[in-house]
């Protein structure tokens, strides 16, 4: 897998972000090493982050830079889910309201034990 920061974060907070990118593809798609991540930092009121799939095997991952570590943690592994997601050729739903997508209600689910993994793995 490959991952490129397109804007800067903090250096401790790249590396966070890196780590925990390599720990959610090595549980979400541990057999997909031709994935190609785009981290771009974003300060918007209100969103933690996005993931936009972009071509192949290649997404674009926008992460807040006001995120505390757990936050970014917490919302690098959600957009991973996303990411496992149009890997596996699902298609998204855009119609219903953000919190009643079936892609959101998995990411959120998975979020939590993913995010709890990753603290238990760095101990």
């Amino acid at each position: 897998m490959m991952i490129e920061f397109e804007s800067k974060f903090a250096k401790v907070k790249e590396d966070v972000i890196a780590n925990a990118v390599a720990y959610g593809q090595s549980i979400l798609f541990p057999h997909n090493d031709d994935v190609y991540i785009n981290i771009i930092a974003i300060r918007k009121e209100g969103l933690c982050g996005d993931c936009m799939f972009e071509d192949d095997d290649e997404f674009t991952i926008r992460l807040n830079k006001s995120l505390s570590i757990k936050e970014l943690v917490t919302t690098v592994l959600h957009e991973l889910v996303h990411v496992k997601q149009y890997l596996e050729c699902k298609i998204m739903d855009t119609e219903s309201r953000y919190e009643e997508r079936w892609q959101e209600i998995e990411a959120h689910q998975l979020e939590k034990q993913l995010t709890e993994g990753y603290f238990g793995s760095i101990r």
